[in-house]
């Protein structure tokens, strides 16, 4: 069974999220949205996304304001 975790940056910090795990990538990806806009950080847009140390399972997000997140495939 496939589930994807998830790690954080928020402005400039790492975070400890309540939930780390998911089922699908997109619901990762919105889980981080409402996390930000829950912190008051409004207007986050994803600038880029890279693949971490090639692994086609593990992409980082980077985001305006100095935030970013990672969603691993496991």
């Amino acid at each position: 069974m496939k589930y994807y975790t998830l790690e954080a940056i928020v402005q400039g910090r790492p975070v400890k999220l309540k939930r780390s795990m998911f089922a699908s990538r997109t619901e990762a990806i919105n889980y981080m949205f409402d996390y930000y806009e829950e912190h008051y950080l409004y207007n986050l847009q994803v600038n880029d996304e890279y693949s971490v140390n090639d692994n086609k399972h593990s992409i980082e997000y980077y985001c305006n304001f100095n935030n970013r997140f990672i969603i691993t495939r496991n």
